[in-house]
């Protein structure tokens, strides 16, 4: 079963600022959905550069 990932308080203020400006909030609809793509690029980078 999955368990939750928490966030720190500011970090989510400041993700939740910058998915409300202008068509942000259509790329990235939650909270969930921002950490979801940033986490999958970073993901995507650091196998891309052999980094363990």
């Amino acid at each position: 079963m999955d368990k939750p990932v928490k966030i720190d308080f500011e970090l989510k203020e400041r993700i939740e600022k910058f998915i409300s400006k202008g068509d942000n909030r259509f790329d990235y609809p939650s909270v969930k959905n921002f950490i979801d793509k940033a986490v999958l690029k970073k993901l995507k980078e650091v196998e891309k550069n052999g980094k363990n």
